[in-house]
């Protein structure tokens, strides 16, 4: 697997880049299979992960479900666990499916800052998506992690 360097600001996020870069040894893919949810620990309350669940007829029909929702998004979002991403409204699903869809396609992790209105105010995040493989090669399962900028 070639190397790509994410530029990221917030310390977690770097710090989880650095962990799943770690799993790339040489050109072994990260295996979800193998990463020991303990291992995750440091960025648990800031994270889900999605299951993707392929359209053998059309890859960019693929469906996503979080099948991890942490306890801390869900108290400010509603807990998602277990729901599929078209569940989500539309705008917001476009945009999100659209950054997978590019994850899975292009097997490789990506960043975005933005910045939006939330109960609290408008706030600033930073957001990664990070890629999990099976021993065929194909994305199984993405681990996206979210720190907010602006506190």
């Amino acid at each position: 697997m070639s190397r790509i360097s994410l530029v990221l600001r917030h310390p977690q996020l770097k710090a989880l880049y650095n962990f799943w870069v770690a799993q790339c040894e040489g050109d072994q893919l990260p295996m979800a299979e193998d990463i020991e949810p303990a291992d995750l620990r440091p960025w648990i309350g800031n994270m889900v992960v999605m299951d993707v669940i392929p359209d053998e007829d059309d890859e960019d029909a693929d469906a996503y479900t979080y099948a991890y929702y942490s306890s801390g998004f869900a108290s400010t979002f509603g807990d998602k666990a277990g729901r599929s991403l078209d569940d989500l409204p539309e705008e917001q699903r476009a945009l999100i499916k659209a950054e997978y869809d590019h994850v899975r396609r292009d097997r490789i992790p990506t960043s975005r800052v933005y910045t939006a209105d939330f109960p609290e105010g408008r706030q600033t995040w930073e957001r990664l998506v990070l890629p999990f493989f099976d021993p065929d090669g194909d994305v199984v399962k993405l681990l996206v992690a979210a720190y907010r900028l602006d506190t």
